[in-house]
């Protein structure tokens, strides 16, 4: 070592990925509970499940917001790619808790007695729809038919 010689420090693009990739999977696993639990009707009305939005919601945009401001690359896309990705992870775990739900081999599997659980699709399926459709616009970065209003 040189006397002297100061050390590099690394460059702060390589610090920042790793850490928007780690923001982005905890918040998109907070983001991907809160779309399967609003399919859960926790109680009748409407209030209770806008509660437990709320909460995941608190929980979920601190991580989200920090992995795109930690993001060295393009944020708005990578955010709304997150918002994606959790969409379909819903997706796909509410198609696997309906086949395993319903399949009669599972039944020694669940608790005794069940839990009685009711459902609420309309409101998750509307929850779903406005964090993919959000997801998108991000993802692609600019509306439908911006290019022919600014032109």
């Amino acid at each position: 070592m040189v006397r002297g010689a100061r050390l590099a420090a690394p460059p702060l693009r390589v610090i920042r990925r790793p850490l928007s990739i780690l923001l982005f999977v905890l918040g998109g696993w907070l983001l991907t509970s809160e779309l399967v639990a609003a399919f859960i009707d926790v109680a009748p009305g409407l209030g209770d499940n806008l509660m437990m939005m709320a909460v995941f919601a608190v929980l979920t945009a601190p991580l989200l917001l920090l992995g795109a401001w930690a993001s060295p690359g393009r944020r708005r896309r990578e955010f709304g790619l997150t918002m994606l990705i959790a969409a379909g992870l819903a997706i796909f775990c509410g198609l696997i808790t309906i086949l395993f739900v319903n399949d009669p081999t599972a039944a020694p599997l669940m608790p005794r007695p069940m839990p009685h659980v009711d459902l609420a699709p309309v409101f998750g399926a509307v929850n779903l729809l406005l964090v993919a459709a959000l997801g998108g616009w991000l993802y692609r970065g600019r509306m439908p038919g911006a290019d022919s209003v600014t032109q």
